[in-house]
């Protein structure tokens, strides 16, 4: 069966944010906070523009998804968003089955004992560290 890549969600490619693209953010809440739902005073206070579904999340980069934000809420939201998506691969890797095992199987070549046929176990003489410390 040939490999067939599909389309994934994946990190949406970010458009430079112009003076332009700024305003029109600003003008299509009003100046209203995406995040907290606050007014924004312009002149006194900094403000950005943030997307209200994350790139990495799988927003666009278009102005539905942007809108100004305290420049404190943006970097909470922010931080929320980049937990989430490593989250969100970290789930995806172990549904795949590609995490790299941490420990190995017990009993196997590659753990620091060895079960002989009649139940006993003994370290292994290639090891260096084993489950339960024991050095070879």
């Amino acid at each position: 069966m040939p490999y067939v890549a599909h389309e994934d969600v994946g990190t949406t490619r970010r458009q430079s944010l112009t003076g332009r693209r700024r305003l029109q953010a600003w003008e299509r809440t009003g100046g209203t906070c995406v995040v907290c739902g606050q007014r924004i005073d312009g002149v006194r206070e900094r403000w950005i523009v943030e997307h209200i579904r994350a790139l990495e999340l799988g927003g666009a980069d278009d102005l539905e998804n942007m809108g100004p934000a305290h420049e404190t809420c943006g970097q909470e939201k922010t931080r929320d968003d980049h937990a989430r998506a490593a989250e969100a691969k970290r789930q995806k890797i172990r549904h795949l089955g590609a995490a790299v095992v941490a420990r190995p199987l017990p009993g196997s070549r590659a753990s620091a004992l060895k079960r002989k046929i009649n139940g006993t176990e003994v370290a292994r003489g290639n090891c260096t560290v084993g489950l339960s410390g024991i050095s070879a």
